[in-house]
């Protein structure tokens, strides 16, 4: 018997077949071809199943079959879960471009989401009575959902309150919450009074308290990071404008090793009046050091000399305009205080622009050794 989803499937297996015939007269490759060929075989075989189990179908006369045909069974109840997997490959996918917090937060989603729907699959397949399969379901994962959520919702609670009172002044604080307590007791008020108020109701108003109070303290703590970030970044800029001088002595008491975690680019050393580098998969010392723009770069300076030197990074100017046609130029400067023999230390610079485009040059010195010179280069 050919029914409605067999035809589906055989003619679309038909068109398979002559697409693979086309193919092959064009000229084309044979892979084209035997990938057809091999759709058409899938579809035809499906169309042959449908046609073997009329579609599910019980003829009228069969009523002994009506009751327990596939047609006469409730359907499963929608699930957000499979939304929700998605959501969570989406902040997996984020995250590895992104944030390694994000992934970790899409490992985590990922993994509640996957068991959520492998329960609830489960759960379905209990019996045919609905209220029983969601009972079966809630006593299965009620024990890790409640838990966890209330511990998510007191996290997100406490997080955003802090967010909030260290974004406010003294003053300013004791009356927001003064406020909000307000609120609450208002409402605390209303629904003791009005005892038939719908759960719904109560639920989203709960609900849209709890994420206008996230959202306050993300944008809190988003706009504190930008701060710090924006402040970092000044300073890392303007800090090291000019390597003034300096007295006479060196610390004396200042480390002699730089941290492994400290990711260094390259490691310069004073030796007989001479600057090289040393960087990491180059087997001989670098009379040039490449440093990639605007990333954050830690040299070490290592003195292999008697007397105590500090070296300066020089990566070109900035001119401030100052008004009425006066300009100010500046030399960006980044250096060490000064080392003692067989001493180091490290600095850590950002370079804004290429090494093309300053007029000033990019170079490596130590001051009071003109021999002691190593170019750089910035792409």
């Amino acid at each position: 018997m050919i029914t409605s989803s067999s035809k589906l499937f055989y003619g679309l297996g038909g068109l398979s077949i002559a697409a693979a015939v086309l193919w092959m007269i064009s000229g084309n490759s044979a892979l084209g071809s035997v990938a057809l060929f091999f759709l058409a075989s899938a579809l035809i075989f499906m169309g042959a199943i449908a046609s073997f189990t009329r579609d599910g179908h019980v003829l009228s006369t069969d009523t002994a079959a009506h009751a327990s045909s596939a047609a006469s069974q409730r359907s499963p109840r929608q699930s957000l879960w499979p939304l929700g997997t998605a959501i969570s490959i989406g902040f997996l996918v984020v995250g590895l471009i992104s944030s390694p917090g994000i992934f970790k937060v899409g490992v985590a989603l990922t993994i509640a989401m996957l068991g959520e729907w492998m329960v609830q699959n489960w759960a379905e397949r209990g019996s045919a009575d609905a209220a029983y399969n969601t009972k079966i379901r809630d006593y299965i994962v009620h024990p890790l959902e409640l838990p966890v959520a209330g511990a998510l919702l007191l996290a997100v609670i406490v997080l955003s309150f802090s967010r909030l009172m260290l974004s406010l002044d003294k003053s300013a604080g004791v009356a927001v919450f003064g406020v909000a307590a307000a609120l609450v007791l208002t409402f605390g008020t209303l629904l003791a009074f009005r005892r038939n108020v719908s759960r719904r109701i109560v639920g989203a108003v709960c609900g849209v308290v709890l994420v206008a109070l996230a959202g306050a303290g993300v944008a809190t703590a988003l706009d504190g990071e930008r701060e710090q970030l924006t402040e970092a970044a000044e300073e890392d800029h303007f800090a090291h404008r000019g390597c003034t001088e300096e007295k006479e002595y060196s610390d004396k008491k200042a480390s002699r090793s730089v941290a492994a975690k400290s990711n260094i680019l390259a490691t310069v050393i004073l030796r007989d009046g001479q600057l090289v580098a040393e960087v990491a998969g180059y087997p001989e010392p670098q009379t040039e050091l490449y440093i990639q723009r605007a990333n954050a770069s830690t040299i070490v300076f290592v003195n292999e000399t008697d007397e105590p030197r500090r070296m300066v990074l020089s990566y070109g100017k900035v001119v401030e305009d100052l008004g009425d046609g006066v300009e100010k130029e500046t030399l960006l400067e980044a250096c060490t205080s000064k080392v003692e023999k067989g001493g180091q230390q490290s600095v850590t610079v950002v370079i804004p622009q290429p090494s093309f485009a300053s007029d000033e040059p990019f170079e490596i010195t130590v001051p009071g050794v003109s021999s002691a010179r190593l170019s750089v280069v910035v792409p």
